[in-house]
């Protein structure tokens, strides 16, 4: 579905349902370019994605919902079901509202890989508050952008929310996240609860990251921090070798329920200016911490 070239200032519905077919391909399934477009309702939008999840991690699937140079403009109200891959993409816009929405994929719960509700590159001034995700995945996944508010969203199922992999050879806008707010958000079920990670032997920068007020109920890991993701490997390696900076980090008021507080493994090198204060989370253990700098409330 084409909407790459709505008219400045259109209005665009969606009611019913859309069920789109099946195919290998990379998709976008959706794609929205403009300025001050809006686009509603309270339709549901079907990627079909118990076909590919079916048929495993390395089969080609297309990303659902891609929104690239979008200006002004505000997404709300609608659902999509059964993504096959990543939810939404969003890429180059600026000024963009995300509202409303329910991202449901909880179908593919144990079967699913990589449905990721919201993933952003290269964006400024991006908001998604109020939505429901339901997935396999990160429900945030930030690759890179700035000035980006995260706020009172409902994550089920999911990796967390998370800055990263994030790296590179430089350090420039593909590579760098600043000014993120995360707040009030509730994070239910999930393997981590607040993330980043950073890519071993690349540089990048992650500043100024805020987590204020957010709640987590029944989740692995509270907050997780790691300088030694490999992205040829999938996972982490021990060796927090990323150059990428993480300063300026800032986790207020958690509360909820955890099996461990911390999981973070950083280069000591690459990390300055972290402030963890008013955490009041019930966890097993206490989890690890190689690496911080001093502020952290051990």
């Amino acid at each position: 579905l084409d909407l790459s070239r709505a008219k400045n200032g259109a209005t665009i519905q969606f009611t019913g349902t859309t069920t789109f077919g099946t195919l290998k391909w990379n998709g976008p399934l959706v794609t929205l370019s403009g300025t001050g477009v809006t686009v509603k309702g309270n339709g549901k939008l079907d990627g079909q994605g118990a076909w590919y999840w079916k048929q495993g991690q390395q089969t080609t699937r297309p990303v659902f919902f891609q929104v690239h140079k979008a200006i002004h403009s505000t997404i709300s109200g609608f659902t999509i079901m059964n993504a096959p891959y990543r939810t939404f993409s969003i890429v180059d816009s600026m000024y963009t509202t995300l509202t409303g929405l329910t991202l449901d994929s909880r179908a593919g719960n144990g079967v699913a890989t990589n449905t990721d509700g919201f993933d952003l590159s290269c964006n400024d001034h991006i908001t998604i508050t109020g939505n429901t995700i339901y997935n396999q995945d990160d429900c945030l996944a930030m690759q890179s952008s700035t000035n980006t508010f995260f706020t009172n969203n409902h994550c089920y199922n999911s990796h967390g929310i998370s800055v990263g992999s994030l790296g590179g050879n430089t350090v420039d806008r593909t590579t760098t996240v600043a000014g993120l707010t995360v707040q009030g958000n509730h994070i239910h079920d999930s393997d981590n609860g607040l993330r980043i990670k950073t890519i071993i032997g690349l540089k990048g920068l992650v500043k100024d990251i805020k987590f204020i007020d957010n709640e987590l109920s029944n989740v692995r890991n509270a907050i997780v921090v790691h300088s030694d993701y490999s992205k040829s490997k999938g996972g982490y390696t021990g060796a927090a070798s990323s150059q990428a900076q993480i300063t300026g980090v800032t986790v207020s008021g958690l509360t909820g329920t955890v099996t461990n507080l911390y999981d973070i493994e950083v280069n000591p090198n690459a990390v300055s200016s972290w402030k963890f204060s008013g955490i009041q989370v019930k966890a097993a253990s206490k989890g690890k911490l190689n690496g911080v700098p001093s502020g952290v409330a051990a």
